[in-house]
């Protein structure tokens, strides 16, 4: 981790530890705070890390600072906000393992993180694939005149007009996971297109030659931004662009969890990957599409260690069934949720600069060793990097 990256996340650390304080009524509204040096003690960091965390606080309305007298509670009573945090479902029941580590962690995030800046949240989901009912959810939050909006969008190009409504009606909206096709919009998202480029390129480095990527027919911004992040890796090494589309949804059953084997859309896949030249790899766009590809390849027999199976998104369903060779790009899910309460309490609170924070995801592979074209030490074990398992 660099030292720029160590210094921002112990600034966080520190500013939640006080908010904490604040929190539990440890210290009343006009109190003194604590200095700096005994802080500095407490926390057992640098100065410099507190007098930003400070400094964060005294801008959010938290805490007050009085030349030559030291820092003070605010002694105005703190309104309460409300926050709509509108998502897709939560998960679809406790036995899908491909979506239950996604937005549950965002959801989280963002309620903790509101209750530090004194919002209440009110979530709403309307599932992956209810429109209107996002739709609706985002006419609500506009009738309750609610402070802040936080979403997950699913509705592509079908719901921009209430969500420009939603603008148009002074709320702020901090898009995450994803954000709309519109002008300038914030948003808390993961860094998709290197976090794909990083999977392909860790993978091309192992002397894979025939990559594929499979992605489902939806273009949002997350699928787009991995579908360029793929296309630039393979032609950065001068390898074939190999993207295949599938319907999953005329695979699956309405669970997420069953795979029809009769389907003609399987089928499609199974000619497909019949007969591809060997070693190769398939990148799966998220987790419920790999967890078809495997099923296909399991059906053709591929030998475990002619082939890499991988993905975005955490929770592969092949962990602990295989010894097969996979690879996982981890997402910062819940990161994403604490960092986008604060884009929309800095919005809250006046703050009319546009606020895009893009993080780096984590690539692990897991059982490189039966992998036949695997070179020791190809890989290292790296905090934000490969790791290898």
């Amino acid at each position: 981790m660099s030292p720029a990256k160590k210094q921002t996340n112990k600034k966080d650390e520190v500013r939640r530890k006080i908010l904490d304080m604040l929190q539990t009524g440890q210290y009343k509204p006009g109190d003194r705070f604590l200095s700096e040096t005994k802080l500095v003690t407490l926390m057992g960091c640098c100065r410099s890390t507190v007098r930003e965390a400070i400094g964060l606080l005294i801008s959010e309305g938290q805490l007050t600072h009085a030349q030559g007298s030291g820092t003070y509670v605010a002694s105005n009573k703190k309104r309460r906000y409300t926050i709509a945090a509108l998502f897709p479902d939560i998960h679809k029941e406790d036995a899908d393992k491909c979506t239950i580590n996604i937005v549950p962690p965002m959801v989280s995030a963002v309620i903790a993180e509101a209750r530090l800046h004194n919002a209440d949240v009110i979530v709403n989901t309307c599932g992956f694939d209810h429109r209107e009912i996002e739709r609706e959810n985002i006419k609500n939050a506009i009738d309750r005149r609610v402070d802040a909006v936080i979403i997950q969008y699913m509705g592509e190009h079908y719901n921009l007009d209430v969500l420009d409504e939603l603008r148009k009606s002074g709320i702020p909206v901090v898009f995450i996971d994803r954000y709309a096709g519109i002008a300038n919009p914030d948003y808390a998202v993961t860094d998709n297109f290197a976090g794909t480029y990083d999977a392909v390129s860790a993978i091309a480095e192992l002397g894979v030659d025939n990559i594929y990527f499979v992605s489902n027919i939806d273009q949002v911004t997350s699928v787009k931004d991995r579908m360029l992040g793929y296309t630039a890796a393979v032609n950065s090494f001068g390898l074939s662009c190999n993207v295949v589309y599938s319907r999953i949804e005329l695979i699956l059953g309405k669970d997420y969890l069953t795979v029809d084997t009769n389907s003609g859309e399987y089928m499609c896949l199974l000619k497909t990957f019949d007969g591809i030249k060997l070693p190769a790899a398939v990148f799966s766009v998220n987790p419920i599409i790999n967890a078809v590809v495997h099923s296909v390849i399991e059906n053709l027999e591929i030998p475990n260690d002619q082939i890499i199976l991988g993905h975005f998104d955490p929770t592969s369903p092949m962990k602990g069934t295989t010894d097969r060779c996979y690879f996982e790009v981890d997402q910062p899910f819940a990161e994403m949720g604490t960092k986008a309460v604060q884009i929309a309490m800095a919005k809250i609170n006046g703050n009319t600069e546009l606020q895009q924070i893009v993080l780096k995801p984590k690539l692990t592979i897991h059982n490189l060793s039966s992998f036949a074209t695997a070179r020791s030490g190809m890989l290292e074990v790296s905090e934000e990097g490969v790791g290898n398992k």
